[in-house]
């Protein structure tokens, strides 16, 4: 005979048969986020991979730069004096050796300087100096800024999915503790506890992007590659 608290046979049954099937939806949900997590995790080592060699190639090419900035600052001011003193050899030497960045700001600036009797701006302050190695830290500087947000936003991502694992988990409390509970009230709020929980994560697990190993791969390679390219490339 069923006491006060005890609910039809056919009622208990149907509700273990459907918070089984939940349990099973619950695991596998709790088993993707937690494939997600990682995937995602690995979306962002790969680009602070490419974060890091960036910006070490960078600080490489800005030395670069910075020597031949110099090379040219010492061709410009050793024209001068030579133009100074009269040295019409020696200034037209340097004219025709100087590197080919500088040569075409060099030459404006001289045409200028013979037209006008303007000496300004000084070569390096012409549209025709921009050094090839500056293009490329600037482009560098902007793959740096651009694979850090990457990074922080795969983080996130896979943070969120962390918590989602964390959520189905608190639903599979739930629903696999209903057997444990004597009394049918407390069996109906822990299965709906869990249905709850377990739906409401559900609905928000597929608003979450989806990580794929092919991203994560082509963040890796993309590290490889600048890697590469910057012990290739002579000093």
């Amino acid at each position: 005979m069923s006491g006060p608290g005890a609910a039809p046979a056919g009622h208990g049954a149907a509700t273990t048969l459907v918070a089984s099937a939940l349990l099973a939806a619950t695991t596998v949900a709790s088993a993707w986020c937690a494939f997600q997590s990682s995937v995602w995790h690995g979306v962002e080592r790969g680009n602070l991979a490419v974060w890091s060699a960036a910006q070490f190639t960078a600080s490489r090419r800005v030395t670069a730069l910075n020597r031949d900035v110099a090379v040219d600052v010492g061709t410009f001011t050793s024209y001068v004096a030579a133009d100074l003193r009269g040295d019409r050899k020696v200034a037209l030497f340097l004219r025709a050796h100087a590197r080919h960045e500088l040569r075409p700001a060099l030459e404006g600036w001289i045409r200028d300087l013979e037209t006008t009797g303007v000496a300004e701006p000084l070569p390096f302050g012409r549209p025709e100096y921009r050094p090839a190695a500056e293009v490329e830290v600037e482009e560098l500087d902007a793959s740096v800024l651009s694979n850090l947000k990457l990074a922080n936003q795969a983080n996130h991502t896979a943070e969120l999915f962390v918590l989602h694992t964390v959520l189905f988990a608190l639903a599979l409390f739930f629903l696999g503790s209903m057997g444990q509970a004597n009394r049918t009230g407390v069996r109906n709020v822990m299965f709906a506890c869990g249905t709850i929980i377990l739906a409401v994560t559900t609905v928000s697990m597929f608003r979450l992007p989806r990580g794929t190993s092919r991203m994560r791969d082509a963040a890796h390679a993309a590290a490889a590659r600048l890697q590469a390219g910057d012990v290739s490339r002579p000093r």
